[in-house]
């Protein structure tokens, strides 16, 4: 029973010290964050590797994370090539119906609002798309109408390609990938001239 009581001691003691509250949140490379109940594993810059928390929290953590690059810049062109390598792997399974599609003839404006790879703004995978892609600089959330690999040529910011979706992405509603949750609020809802393309 002694010997029981020895090897059960050390677990309760981190048990307790697992729900002890901190509530100091820090964008820091590999910072491990703890809440009452709850423990956020290594936030790193590329990405938040284990996640315990209630809903009420992600907002809460996003808010804080403001600022915090989802990809590190000096890796940024390295991670757009080998990503965009992929991605273009992936979208070939939607080109039947890409090629299907025919886009509208004349340019249309269209409503653009930005999402970033933080909690509150997305589920699952927070770098991976509803088509299966990796997220990267020209992501583009599109209305279903858009099948997976359209692009969308967006005045004075260049070419987008349609790899995600979203609950409130609707009609004439496209929703732009950012980097940082901070470069989206930037960003904020914009009616911009487009030209959907194949």
């Amino acid at each position: 029973m002694r010997s029981f009581a020895k090897l059960l001691f050390p677990a309760m003691c981190l048990a307790a010290f697992l729900s002890t509250a901190i509530v100091s949140v820090e964008a820091i490379d590999n910072k491990i964050i703890k809440k009452k109940g709850n423990v956020i594993k290594k936030i790193t810059q590329s990405g938040i590797i284990s996640v315990n928390t209630r809903q009420e929290d992600r907002s809460k953590l996003s808010n804080n994370l403001l600022n915090f690059k989802t990809i590190k810049e000096e890796d940024k062109k390295t991670q757009d090539k080998k990503a965009l390598t992929k991605n273009e792997k992936r979208l070939a399974y939607y080109k039947p119906r890409l090629d299907a599609y025919t886009p509208p003839s004349e340019g249309i404006d269209i409503l653009v609002t930005g999402y970033s790879s933080t909690l509150d703004q997305t589920w699952g995978d927070p770098f991976t798309t509803a088509s299966g892609t990796k997220v990267h600089l020209g992501t583009m959330a599109c209305p279903p109408q858009y099948p997976f690999g359209t692009k969308i040529s967006i005045e004075d910011r260049g070419i987008y390609v349609c790899e995600d979706r979203g609950g409130a992405i609707k009609g004439d509603h496209f929703d732009m990938w950012f980097q940082s949750r901070g470069e989206a609020l930037h960003w904020g809802k914009r009616v911009v001239a487009a030209k959907i393309e194949k």
